[in-house]
C-alpha cells in the first residue's frame, strides 16, 4: 500500500474527487485528527463537506418519500422459488456528469416532473386514508349502540345534563351501576344495550348509555375510568342505525375513490420508480463526494488529499488527479507513514482463490505485512469438507447449489457469488470422496438393490467396515503394532497424517514470520521445537525407532518449561510442561474428519434401513412412506452434516491452523468509489 498526497487548486479538486470516485482506485484518508496538531495550523486548516451537501440530502429525503410511496402502493410481487434462484438485474442506465451543478440540475427536474404528477393524487391519497380511519372508528362505535333509539347528537355536555356512551364488561355492571347512582345520589339514567364477546373472544361487554346531571360529570369520570369504561368520541347526527347507515355507505364510496387514486399511483410508480432508483443513486453517490471534502485540508486556495492506493494502481491515481485537474495539482507517492494498524488492507489474489477470501474475512483481514492465508485457505477446506460429508450423491446436490448459488443469486449478491463458488468446489471434491468411499445415498444399492459394493473392487475404503482393498484378510499394513485392516481406522490414520501436515505448514509460517520479526530463540520456543517434534514423529513412523521421538519429546518438555519460567516466573514454568497436551489435542483434532464420515454414512445407513421395513412392513402404502422417508431423512442428512462439514473445517483453520501464524486484526481497505447498482 502507498500512500497519495496531492495539492490541488480549488477551482480543480471537484473534477479531481470525482474523476478518483469514479476510479474506485484509493482509500481517502481523514485528515482531521493531524490537522488538529500546531504545526499543521499554521499551514493548512480543516475543510468541511461541500456547500451542495445540503441540496443532495433535501432532494434525497424527496426521492426517498416518493420511493415509499411507490411501494406502499404497488402490487406485491410473489416470491416463488423460481424469482428466488433467478432474481432479475436491474437495467442500468448509462449517465455522465462532469460536475455536481449539473448532477443536481438533472436531478431537480426529474423531481420537479414526478411532484408535479405525484404530488395531487398523493395529497388526495393521505385525505382519503384519514378519513377512511374516521369512518372506520365511527362504524365500529355506533354499531354497538344500534339497540339505542336516541339522537346522537345528544352525547355531550348540556345545559343541565351530560350524557356519556360507551361499553364496559359486564362481569361488573352492578357494581358499577351502585357505585355510580350512590355518587350521583340517584340522579342518574343507566341504559343497557345486547350483550357481546369482546375480541378475546372470552369477555362479555355491554353497551352503555350514561346520562346524569352536570354538576355530577367530573366526580363520575374518575368513576368511570376506575371501572374501566371505554368511552365513545362520536360527532355525528341521527339514530345509531342511521348513522351506521350512512357511514357504511360513505365508506364505500371513500373506498372506491382510494382503489382509483392507488390505481393512479401505481401507474405513475410503473413509469418514474427506475427513474428515481437512478436518481437517489445519483444523490447517493454526490453526497459522497460532498462528504469527501471533510477529509482534506485546506488553505485560501488550495485542497490537501492524502489517500491510501495499492502499489499496483498508485501510478494510475496519480495520473488521474494530475489529468483531471489538468496539471494545477502537485502529486507525491511515499510510503506508510503511520502505524501498521491504521494501514488498510486490500487481498488480492488470483480469480481462481478470491472468492475464498470471504472466508478469510470472516476470521479477519491480515494486518498490513502478514501472510494472507487465502491461498493456503483453498485446498485444505475443500479436502476437508469432501472428507467429512463423503457422498457422491449429496456431493452431486452441494455441487448443484453451489452452481445455482453462484450463477443466479449470485448476479446480485457478490456474497453469494463467492459462497456458491465453495460450495461447489467442496461438492466436487466430495463427489471424489464418495466414489473413493462407495458411498451412494450411504449404503442405498445394499439395501434396495442387494449390491454390495464393498465386495467390488469399485469402492477403495469402506468408512463403516472392510472392503476389498483393506480388510483382516487385506490389512493395508501396521502402524506401531496396528494393523490397519478397515475403513475407520485407515481414515483415521490419514486424517491424523493430514492434520500433522496442516499443523507443520501452519508452524512453519509462523517460525518465519517470528525470525523476521522478533528472533530465532522467541522463534524456536513458538514454532521450531514442534516442528522438530513432528519430524521426529514421521521419522518414528517411517523407522520404527521410538526413542528418537522420546529424545525430541523430554526436551520440547523441558523446553516449553523454560518457556513459561520466562514469560511468568515458576507458576508459567509448571504450565509449560502441560504444553504437549495442546500440541496432542491439535494433531487429534483432526480426528473430527473421520467422526463427521462416520456420522455422514451413519446417518444415510439409519435411513436407508427405516425405509426398507415401512416398505416390507407396511400394507399398500408402505413403498409411499418409504420413499417420504428415503427424501426426508437424506434431505436432513445432507443439509445438518453439509451444515457440519463447512463449521469443523473452518474450525480446523480458523483454531488449529491459524493459531501457529496468523494474527489477523487488519483494516479493510475501503474504497472511495461510486456506487453502480442503477448507472455505469
Amino acid at each position: 500500500m502507498s500512500k497519495i498526497r496531492a495539492v490541488i487548486l480549488d477551482e480543480k479538486v471537484d473534477a479531481v474527487i470525482r474523476q478518483l470516485h469514479k476510479s474506485g482506485l484509493v482509500e481517502l484518508y481523514d485528515l482531521t485528527t493531524r490537522l488538529e496538531d500546531v504545526e499543521w495550523k499554521t499551514i493548512v486548516k480543516s475543510s468541511s463537506s461541500a456547500e451542495y451537501g445540503r441540496n443532495v440530502a433535501s432532494l434525497m429525503i424527496k426521492v426517498n418519500k416518493t420511493l415509499d410511496l411507490f411501494s406502499n402502493v404497488a402490487d406485491k410481487e410473489k416470491v416463488t422459488l423460481g424469482t428466488m434462484l433467478n432474481p432479475v438485474l436491474p437495467t442500468k442506465k448509462n449517465i455522465t456528469f462532469d460536475s455536481a451543478e449539473e448532477a443536481l440540475n438533472y436531478v431537480e427536474n426529474i423531481v420537479n416532473n414526478v411532484e408535479s404528477e405525484v404530488s395531487e393524487p398523493a395529497a388526495k391519497l393521505s385525505e382519503l386514508e384519514s378519513k377512511e380511519t374516521a369512518l372506520e372508528n365511527l362504524k365500529e362505535n355506533v354499531s354497538y349502540l344500534t339497540d339505542f333509539d336516541y339522537d346522537i347528537k345528544d352525547l355531550g355536555t348540556g345545559a343541565y345534563t351530560t350524557i356519556t356512551a360507551g361499553i364496559l364488561d359486564k362481569a361488573i355492571f352492578s357494581e358499577f351501576e351502585a357505585d355510580l347512582t350512590q355518587l350521583t345520589e340517584g340522579y342518574i339514567s343507566i341504559a343497557t344495550g345486547k350483550t357481546f364477546i369482546d375480541e378475546d373472544g372470552k369477555t362479555e361487554k355491554l353497551p352503555v348509555v350514561i346520562a346524569m346531571l352536570k354538576d355530577y360529570a367530573e366526580s363520575a369520570g374518575a368513576e368511570l375510568r376506575k371501572h374501566g369504561f371505554e368511552r365513545f368520541d362520536i360527532n355525528a347526527e341521527g339514530t345509531p342505525s342511521d348513522v351506521l347507515s350512512n357511514a357504511v355507505n360513505e365508506l364505500n364510496i371513500v373506498k372506491g375513490e382510494i382503489k382509483s387514486t392507488v390505481d393512479k399511483l401505481k401507474a405513475l410508480g410503473k413509469k418514474w420508480n427506475d427513474e428515481l432508483l437512478v436518481t437517489y443513486e445519483i444523490l447517493e453517490n454526490e453526497k459522497d463526494r460532498a462528504e469527501s471534502y471533510s477529509a482534506m485540508g485546506m488553505t485560501e486556495r488550495t485542497y490537501l488529499i492524502e489517500a491510501w492506493a495499492p502499489k499496483s494502481d498508485v501510478n494510475k491515481a496519480k495520473e488521474i488527479i494530475e489529468s483531471s485537474s489538468e496539471g494545477y495539482a502537485v502529486v507525491e507517492i511515499d510510503e506508510p507513514d503511520v502505524d501498521e494498524s491504521e494501514i488498510p488492507v486490500k487481498l488480492n489474489n488470483s480469480k481462481f482463490f478470491k472468492p475464498f477470501e470471504m472466508l478469510t474475512e470472516m476470521y479477519s483481514m491480515p494486518k498490513y505485512n502478514e501472510i494472507d492465508p487465502t491461498v493456503l485457505l483453498l485446498p485444505t477446506f475443500i479436502l476437508f469438507y469432501g472428507i467429512m460429508l463423503t457422498d457422491a450423491f449429496y456431493g452431486v446436490l452441494l455441487t448443484i447449489a453451489g452452481l445455482i448459488l453462484q450463477y443466479r443469486i449470485g448476479k446480485v449478491s457478490e456474497g453469494a457469488y463467492n459462497l456458491g463458488y465453495i460450495l461447489k468446489l467442496s461438492g466436487i471434491v466430495t463427489i471424489v470422496a464418495g466414489i473413493l468411499t462407495g458411498s451412494y445415498l450411504g449404503d442405498f444399492a445394499y439395501q434396495f438393490l442387494g449390491f454390495d459394493i464393498f465386495q467390488t473392487a469399485l469402492a477403495l475404503v469402506n468408512p463403516l467396515g472392510a472392503s476389498v482393498y483393506i480388510s483382516e484378510a487385506s490389512p493395508l499394513f501396521e502402524f506401531f503394532g496396528v494393523s490397519i485392516n478397515n475403513g475407520p481406522i485407515a481414515i483415521l490414520l490419514f486424517s491424523i497424517i493430514l492434520g500433522i501436515a496442516h499443523l507443520f505448514i501452519g508452524m512453519f509460517l509462523g517460525f518465519k514470520d517470528t525470525l523476521k520479526n522478533v528472533g530465532f530463540l522467541d522463534a524456536f520456543l513458538n514454532q521450531g521445537m514442534w516442528m522438530l517434534l513432528i519430524i521426529a514423529i514421521i521419522i518414528t513412523s517411517l523407522t520404527g525407532n521410538g526413542m528418537v521421538t522420546v529424545g525430541v519429546l523430554v526436551p520440547v518438555m523441558l523446553l516449553s518449561m523454560f518457556k513459561g519460567f520466562k514469560n511468568g516466573g515458576v507458576l508459567d514454568a509448571m504450565l509449560g510442561a502441560l504444553d504437549i497436551t495442546g500440541f496432542l489435542g491439535n494433531v487429534l483434532s483432526y480426528a473430527r474428519l473421520l467422526a463427521l464420515c462416520l456420522s455422514t454414512g451413519g446417518l444415510a445407513m439409519a435411513v436407508n434401513i427405516m425405509a426398507g421395513l415401512l416398505d416390507q412392513s407396511v400394507p399398500v402404502v408402505g413403498v409411499l412412506l418409504a420413499v417420504i422417508m428415503l427424501i426426508g431423512g437424506h434431505a436432513f442428512n445432507f443439509s445438518m452434516n453439509g451444515l457440519g462439514s463447512f463449521i469443523h473445517s473452518l474450525r480446523l483453520h480458523y483454531v488449529e491452523f491459524f493459531g501457529q501464524f496468523y494474527e489477523g486484526g487488519g483494516k479493510k481497505f475501503n474504497p472511495f468509489k461510486a456506487k453502480k447498482e442503477y448507472t455505469e
